[in-house]
């Protein structure tokens, strides 16, 4: 599995795991309301959380493709997750015809409609929408892969190939005709993001090699650093560059 848990766009596990946990509350709603699950009290939420959290777990496994469903999912399980939570924790029901119910499928039909396109350019932009990759490699030079290090701030020395590296952020109209010219990086430990800073590096006057510092505690971490344009937009291919570390 990638250390990118939280990394966003095409095949973003986080994202898989939203659209199944959305898809089992959305089921729950339907069984409620058929009244094959029982939603009166707040000890019946326990049924339809604990159960999509589980079935959200085998989400990564097809995130190739499940997370593709993230812009319409978002929507349909928060508004399916208020209805459960109206029909558990107040006097309202969640039946058939009940006004819970039309008023939770209406606003998940027009939520899905108007957020469905906003959310997947924000968060899975289809690869067409990115700019794309020509030559660029990122590397990381220090430290070495499995090398052991000492806990606490880790100096990270990361080089930038057919392409350069900007200031730690860029306004989109600053940026370089050239998507792969004063780019950013995006740094991951164990799949968190990492925020870092370097100096020196101008779109005027890009770098091709930086060091950041990376705090790790004691055990075995991967780490991953990713270069993107200068506004954060990751590349189509991605590129990265990933190693494992012990921290001791």
């Amino acid at each position: 599995m990638s250390p990118l848990l939280a990394h966003a766009g095409p095949g973003s596990t986080w994202q898989a795991a939203v659209v199944v946990a959305s898809v089992a509350l959305a089921v729950c709603v339907i069984l409620a309301a058929s009244g094959r699950l029982p939603m009166r009290e707040p000890s019946d939420l326990l049924v339809p959380l604990a159960g999509s959290a589980i079935v959200a777990s085998l989400g990564p496994l097809g995130h190739t493709w499940i997370s593709d469903g993230i812009g319409w999912a978002i929507p349909l399980g928060a508004v399916s997750l208020l209805a459960l939570l109206l029909a558990a924790l107040t006097p309202l029901e969640l039946t058939l015809a009940a006004p819970l119910t039309l008023g939770a499928v209406a606003l998940a039909g027009v939520s899905v409609v108007m957020l469905y396109q906003p959310l997947t350019v924000a968060l899975h932009p289809p690869p067409d929408m990115l700019p794309l990759r020509d030559d660029s490699e990122v590397s990381i030079v220090a430290p070495d892969d499995g090398e052991t290090v000492p806990v606490g701030d880790l100096q990270v020395t990361i080089v930038v190939s057919g392409g350069s590296i900007g200031p730690v952020s860029s306004e989109l109209e600053e940026l370089t005709l050239d998507p792969e010219e004063a780019g950013s990086l995006a740094v991951y430990l164990d799949g968190d993001r990492v925020p870092v800073a370097w100096d020196g590096c101008t779109v005027a006057e890009p770098c091709t090699q930086v060091d950041v510092e990376v705090p790790v505690s004691a055990g075995e971490h991967q780490l991953a650093v990713e270069f993107v344009r200068g506004d954060g937009t990751p590349f189509a291919p991605t590129v990265i560059d990933r190693i494992t570390l012990t921290a001791e």
